[in-house]
């Protein structure tokens, strides 16, 4: 795999490149806004392209420059969004609105959007600082919660012909009960890699987290990127593809772009298993990997409904054969005799009369019609499937929006015989927080009164079966099949039933753009068939933060 990186890294130096666009990174109530426009405005001469996350900042643009006609038409909130958005892309959107009249002795913050921007001949440079400082309190919990995170993000262009990207932080913080109880399940940290834990306060962690990468158009209508970073394939609030939980991956990526067709390639690098230390830390050493190729077959079937087609294989190494961007990876593991695990799947979004969409993913590993009519739960019969809907400026109320979203998942989904060879990344699962063997429903609602001030709320209820006396129920991805509790019989919610309810309730007021506190109060129902895992802790947090997205913990 890293050859293959430094493979991309020659064909920069050997081939006329075109002008570059870095790309947005997954931030949810980022992207957030750009669905709201998306759904409002898209048509015959616009439309995003956004089932697969990030986009290029260069796309959001165009967009947004599309809908410049319609400025006098947003409400007040949304004219601020739209400039917001304009300002943290403009080196693609133009500088109209985010020059700085009260810049810092004429060096820092010319411009609204950066601490420091810095341009020469052949080379831009944006730098900002990233903060996320929180104190909060969990009921029966005599520790303080906190979060101290500092970092920096670095983006810019070389030549005007490759962009860059680097986010760099250290966190240390002590987390609610209910993530210790993730880490303990899965032995990882949710959306982290490499961490620490004290050992005698199994609550408090000690994170690195860096992703960067560099990005060329190789022509007007192909892409490429090369880098360490995650990716996030759907429109809801999870994917039953691939999701952020996992930590960040080395990846090669290209987007090829022809008339309402969208092609995506991924390679990537994945963790097998970590090695521990006694004190049940990651410890250093040289990890297991393994080989994920994955291929995305996007089509506008109108202005306003896309649909997707798309192929995984997990594999031990990196054989060459699927290095091949437009063969069929089934075709190819049946050839040779392979034991890979392959994944198979479709997705759709639909955006209708300008204030709903509706979205959906269907992912599938093993599948028997028969054993399916007959309705005796064959363990073979492993898939996932998610419905959708969003409904923007809910009941002619400016910048109210409502989702709603369920989720399925059967038992042993995203296992495998081989443990090494499951959907999962750095113990991480790759899509769902929760593994499989789970259904699940959410309601959202998102509200912004004024310009800074927007308000969330989140009614997750999740539906599931956990393991027991040494029994896999098929929740856990980590565990091989070969160890279900029965060949028949297995229905979703199998094992010690659960059922959690998880409500959350924010505020977020932005002081200056990126710059925001945010009000986190979070109530978690944990209802276990076994009294003794039952818990229901009240969570409230403050939070100062600065370029970075807020940490999502929502299981």
């Amino acid at each position: 795999m890293k050859k293959f990186i430094i493979a991309f890294a020659f064909l920069v130096s050997i081939v006329q490149l075109h002008g570059q666009s870095t790309f947005i990174s997954y931030n949810r109530d980022y992207y957030h806004l750009i669905d709201r426009f998306d759904i409002l405005y898209s048509g015959k001469e616009l439309r995003l392209k956004t089932t697969y996350k990030p986009i290029r900042r260069a796309e959001l643009t165009n967009f947004l420059k599309g809908m410049e006609s319609r400025y006098e038409m947003l409400s007040p909130q949304d004219k601020f969004n739209y400039e917001y958005l304009m300002n943290d892309n403009w080196e693609t959107a133009g500088n109209k609105y985010n020059s700085n009249d009260k810049s810092w002795w004429d060096i820092f913050y010319n411009r609204k959007s950066d601490f420091l921007y810095y341009e020469a001949e052949n080379f831009t440079l944006r730098l900002n600082p990233v903060i996320d400082f929180s104190a909060g309190k969990e009921t029966d919990n005599d520790e303080f919660l906190y979060t101290n995170t500092r970092g920096l993000e670095v983006q810019g262009t070389i030549d005007d012909k490759i962009g860059f990207y680097t986010f760099l932080t250290t966190t240390q913080l002590r987390v609610p009960s209910y993530v210790g109880w993730y880490n303990t399940r899965y032995k990882a940290f949710p959306n982290e890699g490499f961490y620490k834990i004290d050992d005698h306060d199994k609550t408090l962690f000690d994170l690195t987290h860096a992703r960067g990468y560099f990005t060329f158009n190789l022509t007007n209508s192909i892409d490429i990127q090369a880098g360490y970073d995650k990716q996030f394939i759907g429109s809801g609030i999870r994917s039953m593809v691939l999701s952020d939980i996992s930590s960040p991956m080395l990846f090669g990526k290209i987007n090829t772009r022809l008339g309402p067709f969208l092609y995506t390639n991924l390679w990537a690098e994945l963790t097998e298993d970590i090695i521990f230390s006694g004190g049940g830390s990651p410890a250093d050493g040289s990890y297991p990997k393994k080989f994920m190729a994955m291929h995305r077959l996007g089509v506008d079937i109108t202005s306003k409904l896309n649909l997707g087609v798309y192929e995984v294989i997990i594999a031990d190494d990196a054989d060459i054969n699927y290095f091949n961007p437009i063969i069929f990876y089934r075709a190819i593991e049946q050839q040779q005799g392979s034991p890979d695990n392959i994944l198979l799947g479709m997705d759709f979004q639909w955006n209708l009369l300008n204030k709903f969409q509706l979205y959906g993913q269907f992912m599938l590993d093993e599948f028997l019609i028969d054993a399916l009519r007959s309705g005796d739960g064959d363990w073979r019969n492993k898939f996932g499937v998610q419905l959708g809907g969003k409904y923007i400026n809910a009941f002619n109320i400016n910048n109210l929006d409502f989702g709603a979203e369920a989720n399925f998942a059967r038992p042993y989904f995203y296992a495998y015989d081989r443990p090494e060879l499951s959907y999962t990344n750095y113990r991480n699962p790759l899509a769902h927080p929760l593994g499989a063997n789970l259904k699940e429903f959410i309601l959202t609602a998102r509200y912004q009164p004024i310009n800074r001030l927007t308000v969330s709320g989140k009614v997750i209820r999740s539906q599931f079966g956990e393991d027991e006396n040494g029994l896999n129920y098929g929740g856990n991805p980590l565990l091989s099949t070969d160890d279900r509790v029965g060949a028949t019989g297995n229905t979703i919610g199998q094992g010690v039933a659960t059922t959690n309810t998880y409500l959350e309730l924010t505020g977020s007021y932005m002081l200056l753009q990126n710059l925001f506190v945010d009000w986190k109060n979070i109530y978690r129902n944990f209802d276990s068939e076994d009294a003794t895992r039952s818990s229901s802790p009240f969570i409230s947090m403050l939070s100062l933060r600065w370029n970075i997205a807020q940490r999502q913990h929502e299981f």
